[in-house]
Parts: structure tokens; C-alpha cells; sequence
């Protein structure tokens, strides 16, 4: 993604920030402000943000009225983001340390634990109320549950009983599917609906939306996987999901499918061992990178980024329409 293609959008999804920093500091003590504020010192892409703003203004609605809406998508993202850090034990995100390194493991599980009852504050707040709350408690249970196959399709590094007794140690392409829907698209089809809700749309709109959004969503997760494995700029660890035991990364599973059953058996040993060593890293990546793993990911990317701009159909010629053809060709055309 360019940095001028990506900075228009950075912009828009920006107007939630001040929405939810006001609403991290009602009823928190002065001094645990800074743990609730750190992860968001540092902005992300805010694209989920971005996206629930486009889709209010492309569905007939006011810019204004998405800025609160835009804010529960974004602090959802959020939340799931030092869930995920204290689960996986990141240590870095956006390109700095993770909540849990900064203030310990303690503290990063109160921060997201307030940043789950900020959620309710901010969707009281909202007109349509209702329709975003139910949208929101289904992402979450979905997101929940894509974390859940995620670790499951760990290959090695915890001891936890119901993992090791339900790993998937041979997990499908759908397999897969199944889990990044969950886990990552699920939020941008929340965002596409809550940006549709926020317009009061109507139904077929709303879906529409939400279709876009999960079709971005599945490009944006696939491409990610691309980037951990390829990538070389990121903001985080290089390779994670390797270091992580994880064979739910599209690169991997593809890639397994062009090796040599030499080669197969040894990156899933790569994989599934208790410590991966550097030398072990640039192994892995060498043998994905000799597979035609990243062009076949790029084309499944480039088919759901086309899914998602053709759900736009239903909607009348706009600037702000074109806008969201645009940010989903961003998502995959993103170098980091």
C-alpha cells in the first residue's frame, strides 16, 4: 500500500480517535490512563474505521453521524488486538512494543477487559443502538471463535489440554477459510453493516455492505499471511505465524501443497518445533519462497477484492462509493 494511498484513508478512520481516547478516560483513574491510552499512541491503518465511515456517506448518510459508530468497530479491532497479544505473547505491534511488554500481562488483560466495557458506553451513545449492539456481540462471538480454530491449528508451544486433544494437525484451505472468517473478516463485514446502520439504510443495503466488507476482509487476512512470510516491513515480527507454530496461514498451506514430500515433511517440522531458531526461520521462508505460494495468494487476494467491489453494484454513483472500491484495492495492494 502506498503511503499517499494510505493516508487519505489513515485520515478518515483518525475522526473515531478522539471518540474513543474521551471514552477511555470516563471512569479511569488518572493513573491507569496511560495503559488504557498506550496501544492507541500509536495509530494503525484504521481501514475498519475508515470503512464504517465510507459506508454511512455511500449509503446516503452524513459523514458525522458514522464518527461514534466508527469508534466500537474500531475499539472491537482493538480489544481483539491485546486479547490476541497476551494469547500469543506478541511483543510487537505497529512496529512497537505490545501493551503486555510495557506494563506486563497483568495489566495489558485489565486494559482490554475496560476496553470491552468502554464497547458499551460508546454503542449506548449511538441512535441505532439496537441493530449495532447485535452486530457487535456477533463479531465478538465470532472473533472469539476464530482465535479459538487459530490455536488450534498451532502445531506446537502450549500445553493447554483441549488444544492438544483438538489440534488440526492437517487443516484444509477451508479449514482455514473457516478461521480468518471468523477471526479477521467478520469485523469488516460489522464495519460495512455499521456504517450502513449509522445511513438507516435499508436492508439490502446493509447486506451489501456487510458482503463487501467480508470479501475485503477474507483479500486484507490472506494478504497479511502473504506479508508475514514475504514481507519484509511490517510493524511486526517477521515470520510470526512460523515462530508461532502456525500452520493457519495461507503462504504455508499453499506452499505445502508445491513441495517435495523431503521438503513438506521438513517445514512442518519447522513448524511444529517447541522453539524455532533463526536459522530454522530462514529456512521455512526459503521454501515457501521457492513455491509459487505468494503469486497463488495474490490471485485469491485479487478474486475477493473483486467479490467485494462488484457487492457494490447496489449503490448510487458517488464519490464516497468509489471510495470504497478504492480502500479495498488498497488492502491488497499494501506492502505492509
Amino acid at each position: 500500500m502506498s503511503p499517499s494511498g494510505l493516508a487519505r484513508f489513515i485520515r478518515l478512520g483518525q475522526q473515531a480517535d478522539p471518540v474513543i481516547l474521551d471514552a477511555l478516560s470516563r471512569g479511569a483513574p488518572s493513573e491507569f490512563r496511560p495503559a488504557l491510552s498506550y496501544h492507541f499512541e500509536v495509530a494503525g491503518k484504521r481501514m475498519r474505521a475508515a470503512m464504517v465511515v465510507l459506508s454511512c456517506a455511500a449509503a446516503g448518510g452524513r459523514v458525522e453521524r458514522a464518527i461514534k459508530p466508527a469508534a466500537v468497530v474500531e475499539m472491537i479491532h482493538n480489544y481483539s488486538l491485546v486479547m490476541d497479544d497476551l494469547i500469543d505473547r506478541g511483543e510487537v505491534r505497529r512496529g512497537r512494543p505490545t501493551v503486555r511488554v510495557v506494563m506486563g500481562d497483568s495489566i495489558a488483560l485489565l486494559v482490554a477487559m475496560f476496553y470491552r466495557e468502554v464497547l458499551d458506553d460508546l454503542i449506548e451513545d449511538l441512535p441505532a443502538n439496537r441493530n449495532v449492539r447485535k452486530v457487535a456481540v456477533k463479531t465478538m462471538k465470532e472473533i472469539i471463535d476464530g482465535e479459538r480454530l487459530d490455536l488450534l491449528l498451532e502445531q506446537a508451544g502450549r500445553t493447554d489440554p483441549y488444544l492438544i486433544k483438538n489440534r488440526i494437525s492437517k487443516p484444509t484451505f477451508k479449514t482455514y477459510l473457516d478461521m480468518v472468517g471468523k477471526k479477521t473478516a467478520s469485523l469488516f463485514k460489522a464495519a460495512g453493516q455499521v456504517g450502513a446502520y449509522a445511513a438507516n439504510a435499508e436492508t439490502r443495503i446493509v447486506n451489501a455492505l456487510g458482503t463487501y466488507g467480508w470479501k475485503a476482509g477474507l483479500a486484507f487476512q490472506v494478504m497479511d499471511d502473504v506479508l508475514d512470510i514475504c514481507g519484509e516491513k511490517t510493524g511486526k515480527q517477521q515470520a510470526k505465524d512460523i515462530i508461532e507454530h502456525k500452520l493457519g496461514n495461507a503462504a504455508i498451506l499453499i506452499a505445502l501443497r508445491f513441495l517435495s514430500r523431503k521438503d513438506r515433511e521438513e517445514l512442518k517440522k519447522i513448524v511444529g518445533s517447541e522453539r524455532v531458531s533463526t536459522q530454522m526461520l530462514k529456512k521455512a521462508r526459503s521454501m515457501v519462497n521457492k513455491t509459487p505460494a505468494e503469486r497463488e495468494c495474490r490471485e485469491i487476494a485479487m478474486k475477493y477484492l473483486e467479490d467485494a467491489k462488484a457487492s457494490l453494484s447496489v449503490l448510487k454513483p458517488s464519490p464516497f462509493k468509489d471510495a470504497l472500491s478504492d480502500l479495498a484495492d488498497q488492502v491488497v495492494a499494501r506492502s505492509y
